[in-house]
C-alpha cells in the first residue's frame, strides 16, 4: 500500500479531468454511477477518503462525495444499500492479497 507521502501518485484518477469528481458529478447522475465504480478500484481509495475528509474538501474523495469533509447526502442518494456496504468495506476492511 503506498505511503501518505506518495498515494496521489498511485490515484487512478491522476491526469484525468479533475471536473470528473466536482461539478460534472454534481450535474450527471449517470456519471456519478460510473466515478463511483471507477473509485471502488483505486488502489488508494482509503487514504484518498481519509485526505477529503481530514482537510474538509468537498467532492468525490474515495469514492463519496463530500462537503467540507462531512458525507454529502445529496451528492450520494443515489447509492443503495449494497452500495454504500461495498464502500465501507473498501475503506475499511483489509483484503486479503494473493501470496
Amino acid at each position: 500500500m503506498p505511503n501518505d507521502k506518495d498515494w496521489k501518485s498511485q490515484a487512478r484518477c491522476l491526469n484525468w479531468d479533475v471536473n470528473l469528481f466536482f461539478d460534472k458529478y454534481e450535474e450527471d447522475l449517470e456519471l456519478r454511477k460510473d466515478v463511483d465504480e471507477f473509485c471502488s478500484t483505486c488502489p488508494v481509495m482509503r487514504q484518498c477518503f481519509a485526505y477529503g475528509v481530514s482537510t474538509k474538501q468537498t467532492g468525490v474523495w474515495g469514492g463519496i462525495y463530500l462537503d467540507r469533509g462531512k458525507i454529502s447526502r445529496e451528492y450520494n442518494k443515489h447509492k443503495t444499500k449494497e452500495d454504500w456496504g461495498n464502500t465501507w468495506s473498501d475503506l475499511t476492511i483489509d483484503k486479503e492479497q494473493d501470496v
